[in-house]
């Protein structure tokens, strides 16, 4: 039997034509910039990029205040994220020294899109669309991953940097400062928030409802 937001979003969907982007084992493209932390298996966490086969400027496509502002349709949206292919590797929460990881803070904390390239160990299949998740187009565990130059967001920077501040001040600083909702959660699921011992990868869903 369906919970009410499924059946919601089965009715929602039923006229969308939801066709998952087709890729290859190698993908050479940018990352919006977008990353995603996965729960399961916690303590240990599938964690990785988003990345489009587009080359430019892919900020719309995991921007849901530029959705809402710029009057995008359904259709549009859910195109954005099926066009995202969502790389990942299994990873301890506290495995911040990760190199995998440190590119992961680097483009959560990115002012813009990113060129990127990825190396996954098989062809990317499937997608994920679901009640209590942002949708997505294809997966796969990513064996190589890498990211041209990052400029960061100089008030994410600015936040990285004080592993003093707790993360509720970090938070509500960043939002006074009209930092997006969806830049701070994505720093605070990548462990880029909070003070030193805190920190730690936080599952996407989760950051949401605790930036929230």
């Amino acid at each position: 039997m369906k919970t009410t937001k499924n059946a919601y979003l089965a009715k929602l969907t039923e006229q969308i034509q939801m066709k998952s982007v087709n890729v290859g084992k190698n993908l050479e493209g940018t990352t919006p910039p977008s990353v995603f932390i996965g729960r399961w298996s916690y303590p240990k966490v599938y964690a990785g990029p988003m990345m489009s086969s587009q080359m430019g400027d892919t900020h719309i496509m995991d921007s849901p205040e530029d959705w809402i502002g710029q009057n995008k349709t359904q259709d549009e949206i859910i195109n954005y994220r099926m066009n995202l292919v969502r790389g990942k590797q299994l990873i301890k929460i506290d495995d911040l020294e990760n190199p995998f990881v440190e590119k992961l803070q680097d483009i959560s904390l990115a002012s813009k899109s990113i060129d990127s390239e990825a190396t996954f160990g098989r062809r990317p299949t499937g997608s994920m669309l679901t009640e209590d998740s942002m949708p997505h187009g294809p997966s796969a565990v990513i064996e190589k991953f890498d990211i041209d130059a990052v400029r960061w967001d100089h008030q994410l920077e600015k936040t990285f940097y004080d592993t003093d501040l707790k993360a509720t001040e970090a938070v509500l600083n960043l939002h006074n400062k009209d930092v997006p909702f969806t830049a701070m959660q994505k720093a605070f699921s990548v462990g880029a928030i909070g003070t030193k011992d805190k920190r730690r990868l936080v599952p996407t869903r989760w950051s949401i409802t605790e930036c929230d």
